[in-house]
């Protein structure tokens, strides 16, 4: 992104930020939690110096409450004190907005000077080494014409040795070229030691041959053949090359979704990078979904505390929290919530207990796990549309199964043909969804840590 204008970064960060839409079927305590969240989020980011990150988030936060929360059908009954209170977090948001907005131009700047201190560099080797093709073309060229010329030489003294020949030949045989013909003319190869000297002293001037001679000899022109040219001239004149033509390299732009961002991962690559200045500009953010850390006795501690449901063949469910911390989410607590359980479902009815635990201890949502007493590991149309408000939120929001049936635990979440179905779908319990595309997957971007331990805090 180097190449960019600064004004030009700054203004593709604030796209960035403002892409994302509201879904009025979400409840809006969903967003506003989600909100807390970001700024959470946020604040981790600028601590760690991930500043473009962070600056993204906090966009997003003003972008949602100042202008397309409003959109909501559920926003004319939020309480007038909880309106109070975000106004004042977006003030103060924007305050940091605009500390981190000059930090930023003054790095992307330095940033941009640097690179076009590079791309003048990048431009001159890239002409001198264009300028070392083509005099290797050049070479190449004069090499292929030099050898074309050989050839056409060593076929030219051919010639004239043969022709050499058949004239001693007549001349041993007393037969004169026939009328009209003029001599040969003298040619003297580069080898002329290896050829044989006619002497004329050598034969007698008195025919040899009978007075019907030319009866039954070929012909002087079937013998020697079309008169013998000089070597032919060749242009020497090198061709010429447009050195103004060079291939554009393509530059693939990778897109941002969902309410939050990754942070900027830096480059390895030690290569010289190459930009295509007619490309749509992009932003520097990966479009990856981070990796989220689970401990390793999570499932067991939750199948421990879910037991005495399971043994009933009734479902149990538990929330995942953690927190972010170098671009990745490391779960650390499992709360347990005030909740019905069903033989096929589970609703939770303490969320707000939930959330009150994660205010202490500084947490955020990070997913959910639920068991299935008699089934496999699946989402149901009930677990799809509870998923699908979560990753809606967080698109690295997990899904985890326990099956109790197969022994079988699964990380799950929806394909992007799910998002799309179940954020469309107004049904609510039980019902039917498409088969394919797959519309929930096992999810890759989960990763256990067997040496940490996860807290666990039931609240029923």
């Amino acid at each position: 992104m180097a190449e960019r204008e600064p004004g030009t970064r700054l203004r593709l960060l604030g796209d960035a930020a403002a892409e994302f839409k509201i879904d009025c079927n979400i409840p809006i305590r969903r967003y506003f939690r989600s909100g807390q969240e970001m700024i959470k989020m946020a604040e981790v980011y600028h601590n760690e110096g991930s500043l473009e990150a962070a600056y993204i988030l906090y966009m997003k936060y003003m972008t949602l409450f100042v202008e397309k929360l409003k959109a909501h059908r559920d926003f004319s009954q939020v309480l007038p004190a909880e309106k109070k209170r975000v106004k004042g977090v977006v003030k103060d948001v924007m305050g940091k907005t605009e500390v981190l907005k000059l930090t930023l131009k003054s790095r992307f700047e330095e940033e941009h000077k640097v690179w076009l201190k590079e791309e003048q560099v990048r431009r001159w080797e890239e002409q001198r080494e264009q300028a070392r093709r083509d005099e290797e073309m050049k070479e190449a060229g004069r090499r292929k014409m030099e050898e074309v010329a050989s050839i056409e030489r060593d076929r030219q003294v051919a010639l004239w040795h043969q022709a050499q020949l058949d004239k001693e030949d007549r001349e041993n045989r007393g037969v004169g070229p026939p009328a009209g013909v003029g001599e040969i003319q003298d040619y003297t190869p580069s080898r002329g030691a290896d050829r044989v000297v006619y002497d004329p002293n050598k034969y007698s001037d008195t025919a040899s041959a009978p007075s019907q001679a030319n009866e039954g000899l070929p012909s002087y022109d079937s013998v020697v053949g079309p008169s013998v040219s000089p070597p032919p001239s060749y242009d020497r004149t090198a061709p010429s090359y447009d050195r103004t033509a060079k291939p554009a390299p393509n530059i693939t732009a990778p897109s941002i979704s969902a309410l939050s961002i990754s942070a900027p991962t830096p480059s390895t690559s030690t290569s010289t990078p190459a930009f295509d200045r007619s490309a749509k500009p992009i932003i520097s953010t990966p479009t990856g979904l981070r990796t989220v850390m689970v401990p390793g006795d999570l499932s067991e501690a939750f199948l421990a505390v879910a037991k005495s449901n399971s043994d009933r063949g009734v479902e149990t469910l538990g929330t995942l929290g953690g927190h972010l911390a170098n671009n990745k989410f490391i779960v650390s607590h499992l709360l347990i919530p005030r909740q019905e359980g069903k033989s096929d479902s589970c609703t939770m009815e303490g969320l707000e207990d939930v959330w009150d635990v994660h205010d202490k201890e500084n947490i955020i949502f990070l997913g959910w796990v639920h068991t299935h007493p008699a089934y496999s590991v699946f989402l149901s149309s009930v677990d799809m549309h509870n998923q699908y408000e979560w990753q809606h939120m967080l698109p690295e929001a997990l899904a985890i199964v326990c099956s109790i049936k197969d022994g079988v635990v699964g990380n799950l979440r929806l394909t992007p043909a799910g998002m799309s179905e179940v954020g469309g779908c107004s049904l609510t319990n039980f019902h039917p969804h498409s088969k394919e595309p797959p519309l929930w997957e096992e999810a890759s971007h989960v990763e256990v840590d067997w040496s940490q331990k996860v807290v666990l805090k039931d609240l029923r």
